[in-house]
């Protein structure tokens, strides 16, 4: 079922066209006995066939969501992508679940969920959607028109699901929290659940027995390239006020033939130590992007940079440090191998954007952009054929936005807030989810200069709300 979270005026009319038929009739008379021979009547006109429905004018489309725990419950709104990368919106899509309020209930609510991938698609066929407040996924069938026909909602297994992944079949789930008691991202740990995806119909089924603890709370999860290796990242790893805390910014668990996944992890990251004598924040890694050149697989993290060397969370916006973004190499065995480490975004740690969260990469390119909440930053960057990243510091900059107001009463209050990016499947057009103005920006990659992004267009429609939005996602070509 469709959701309408605004009153509407229709976008259609009907239009009739009323066709006219004269008829004419003639009788016979006798002329010197000529009979005078008349044309047949005119056969009566055969109905015109209702025209073929036009095939889309879409060469694609991007899905935003909205993270909704009010009345209507979540929902996606869908926007065509016509060819020149512009986006129109479609409509509103009940998830039948519920989103998130986060930490905070009332408005401007950034980032709730902290987490990257809560909506994906499934070779373009399908989209998977998190619902972190009725704690399951809903999946939907993705129509020629690029409409939304729901199919499934499946419990995730955990309590807030917030990331997804998948591969060959098999949706692996990342959950917040795994008791149940939803209060704050220090104390959270969270576990992976695995469910399978019916390639045929797109119905969802758990798969009894797997959910792995984590020890920590997971923020994103990836799959290798080659299919190896399942990776999540950890948004509170080194929190004093974890049970058992870990010290993995970044999991990799061997994937089974079957789908599922070692209990334990293979191999662990983490840029920065507990406790560093440097005072460098930890890394609260959040978004994550694996990427592969021949046979060596890579990961790269964005750090958000939050809480301070000890795991005590910035008191205010002004203790935030200068985040940052992390790659290793994925060896044979699992085990993570350091490339570029704390790679800073600004000129250094108590100068430059704040809480990057979000990554997208182009394979077209070899390049990634990471945005930022706090300060509204995208920047963009290269990598090497090693895993290192080509530049550093402000020169990654391409674009930015309204940022937070550390010194105001309320820094968010005219804020856009970055959140999700999303990529087209050609490597052309760059989407960002503006998270605290209900705007979609479209930004055209150069290609001669890759990492550089121009932006083309903003797009508002009353079907985003204002805030609480999390996921972006671009499908087609």
């Amino acid at each position: 079922m469709q959701h309408d979270p605004i009153a509407r005026k229709p976008v259609t009319l009907a239009l009739m066209l009323m066709v006219l038929l004269a008829s004419c009739g003639g009788d016979s008379s006798s002329d010197g006995g000529s009979a005078v021979v008349l044309p047949p009547p005119a056969p009566t006109p055969t109905p015109t066939p209702a025209p073929t429905p036009t095939p889309s004018t879409f060469v694609g489309a991007v899905y935003a969501g909205t993270n909704n725990n009010g009345p209507g419950g979540n929902w996606v709104v869908g926007f065509g992508r016509r060819a020149d990368g512009t986006l129109v919106p479609l409509d509103a899509y009940e998830t039948g679940g519920t989103g998130r309020a986060s930490f905070s209930s009332t408005p401007p609510r950034l980032n709730s969920l902290i987490a990257e991938d809560s909506i994906i698609a499934v070779d373009d066929r399908f989209l998977l959607v998190v619902n972190a407040g009725s704690n399951d996924v809903t999946s939907f069938r993705i129509n020629a028109d690029y409409s939304l026909s729901q199919i499934d909602v499946e419990p995730s297994g955990g309590t807030a699901p917030i990331s997804l992944a998948y591969r060959d079949g098999v949706v692996y789930v990342a959950n917040a929290d795994e008791d149940g008691s939803f209060t704050a991202p220090p104390n959270q740990s969270g576990n992976i659940t695995a469910m399978t995806i019916d390639p045929a119909t797109g119905a969802l089924a758990r798969i009894a027995g797997v959910s792995v603890s984590l020890g920590g709370r997971p923020a994103d999860l990836e799959v290798t390239a080659d299919g190896n290796w399942l990776l999540a990242s950890s948004v509170n790893a080194g929190s004093p006020q974890l049970p058992q805390p870990t010290a993995a910014e970044i999991s990799t668990f061997r994937i089974e033939d079957d789908g599922r996944f070692a209990a334990a992890p293979t191999g662990t990251g983490m840029s920065t130590q507990f406790g560093n004598a440097a005072g460098r924040h930890l890394p609260n890694a959040i978004g994550i992007e694996t990427w592969s050149v021949g046979n060596r697989q890579f990961v790269i993290a964005a750090e958000a940079r939050t809480v301070s060397s000890t795991g005590i969370p910035s008191a205010t916006f002004a203790a935030l440090q200068t985040a940052s973004v992390s790659t290793w190499e994925i060896a044979a065995d699992g085990s993570l191998l350091p490339r570029s480490q704390d790679f800073l975004l600004g000129p250094t740690t108590s100068s430059g954007p704040t809480q990057a969260g979000f990554l997208v990469y182009s394979p077209i390119y070899s390049v990634f952009w990471v945005a930022t909440s706090a300060s509204a930053t995208i920047s963009g960057y290269g990598l090497n054929v090693d895993g290192t990243i080509a530049s550093g510091g402000m020169a990654g900059l391409v674009a930015t936005g309204i940022a937070a107001d550390p010194a105001a009463t309320s820094p968010l209050a005219n804020a856009d807030g970055y959140v999700d990016l999303a990529i087209s499947a050609d490597g052309r057009w760059l989407y960002q989810l503006v998270g605290l103005k209900g705007r979609v920006d479209v930004y055209e990659i150069d290609t001669l200069v890759a990492t550089n992004i121009a932006r083309r267009q903003q797009v508002v429609t009353g079907l985003l709300p204002m805030d609480n939005l999390q996921g972006l996602v671009s499908v087609g070509g």
